[in-house]
This record gives C-alpha cells, structure tokens and sequence, in this order.
C-alpha cells in the first residue's frame, strides 16, 4: 500500500462490505510478505484475527486489539528496563507491569 485512502476504505465498507474484507486481507498479506520476519508477522495478525473473531461488536474489537497493543508495548518496557538496569534481559524474573496494578471491573449492559 503505498498510500491509504482511509475515505476510500470507509465507503468500500460501508457499501460492500465482502469487497471490503478481501481488500482488507489482501493488503494485510502484502505488507506481511514483504516483512523481515513472516513467521512473526502471520502468528501476529493470527492473533488479531481471533481478538477480532471474538469481539461481538466493532468497538469491542478495537478495545481489544487497543489492550493488546499495550500490553506489547509494556512488555518491551520492561525488558528495556532490565536490560538498562543489569545490562541483561531479565524479563523473566521481573513482574508483568500490570500484574502489579489492580483493578475493579465494570459490568456493563446493554440497553435494548
């Protein structure tokens, strides 16, 4: 893709939606095919394909594909912390930075 047109996709979706996809999956294809590393890159969008799959509307699928985005960035945080702090990787010794957090979870419903 050299350049995307995000108004041209919006209304490809919005006015057929199966063009759409195949166009999506089409150029997901493209920019993983030409990756340093494929192997990584199709077990990556693997995994955004299920969190998509899973989620029962668009919003929720991009709150989850949002939380794991965070969750890669912290995880490289923190081994860049270790690294800087001992000068190896010790990633496996330090905590995930958000198991230190807790937090209280919402039970939101849907109002028909």
């Amino acid at each position: 893709m050299e350049q995307f047109d995000f108004d041209a996709w919006a209304a490809l979706a919005k006015l057929a939606p199966a063009a759409f996809e195949q166009q999506r999956q089409g150029a997901v294809e493209s920019i993983i095919s030409t990756g340093n590393n494929v192997r990584r890159l199709r077990g990556l969008q693997c995994r955004i394909d299920l969190e998509r799959t899973r989620a029962r509307t668009p919003m929720q699928s991009c709150l989850r594909l949002y939380c794991l985005m965070w969750d890669a960035f912290l995880e490289c945080r923190a081994e860049l912390n270790a690294l800087v702090h001992t000068g190896t990787s010790s990633a496996m010794r330090l905590p995930h930075p958000a198991s230190a957090q807790s937090a209280k979870v919402l039970l939101l419903l849907r109002k028909n």
